[in-house]
């Protein structure tokens, strides 16, 4: 699974055991909702750490603690150019 996939997967594993809608994220964490939405419905594909750092806060959790999930485990950067010599 992609990265951000895996993200989003979280994002949303995370509103629906808060009983959050985006609204309420967006109002806990001071991210825009239109941001919050565009990367939920995958218009775009990347997120600033810094939001999903805000976006932790809204959750009343730590950075660690969003990305110590299972979903997490078997994560991949498509579309990443690597070192053809490495």
């Amino acid at each position: 699974m992609e990265l951000s996939e895996a993200i989003v997967l979280r994002i949303k594993q995370l509103l629906k055991e808060k009983n959050m809608k985006t609204y309420d994220l967006s109002i806990k964490s001071g991210v825009p909702r239109s941001t919050i939405s565009l990367f939920l419905s995958r218009e775009t594909k990347t997120i600033r750490l810094e939001n999903l750092l805000y976006i932790c806060e809204g959750f009343d959790m730590e950075l660690k603690d969003f990305f110590d999930d299972k979903v997490f485990k078997n994560v991949e950067a498509k579309n990443w150019l690597k070192n053809p010599e490495e």
